[in-house]
């Protein structure tokens, strides 16, 4: 998740961003949620309200973000046990290069994601057992999104 401070008229409005994929956000504003999809040329195609259990102000339209401290390179971290390895930036999948099965040591590759016309190698973060590849070659993939599950081994 991504939070900006917005200024309009001398009020600060806080937006959080939530990226479901390359293309698909979730923005909340004043407790109201809303689905954003970009269309080819990246511009916002469409926005659906996402269903709330209280009413909430309007949104304002056409507001630009102010400068916000840039976002980590670091994924969500994963639920205790899950095991999975998440893709540190938006990106696409160039190659999987462990499959299910297949022992790592910790660093080894296992998925190279391009992002930004750069080839990015996601490595095991420990020793393990690749237990199941959750991506696909070519699939474009969110910040945080699971590419990967490691068991014990």
């Amino acid at each position: 998740m991504r939070r900006y401070q917005l200024t309009i008229s001398g009020k600060t409005y806080t937006i959080d961003i939530t990226e479901l994929s390359s293309d698909r956000f979730i923005v909340q504003l004043n407790g109201r949620e809303f689905e954003v999809q970009l269309n080819d040329s990246g511009e916002i195609g469409e926005i659906a309200p996402r269903p709330t259990s209280a009413p909430a102000p309007p949104v304002p339209v056409a507001a630009a973000p102010t400068t916000s401290p840039p976002p980590t390179a670091l994924p969500p971290s994963p639920a205790i046990g899950d095991n999975l390895i998440r893709a540190p930036m938006p990106g696409t999948i160039l190659q999987i290069v462990a499959q299910p099965g297949t022992k790592v040591k910790r660093g080894q590759p296992i998925i190279v994601l391009e992002a930004m016309k750069m080839n990015n190698s996601i490595g095991a973060p420990r020793d393990g057992v690749v237990a199941a590849i959750l991506v696909k070659t070519g699939q474009s993939v969110g910040y945080g999104e699971p590419l990967a599950q490691l068991a014990e081994g």
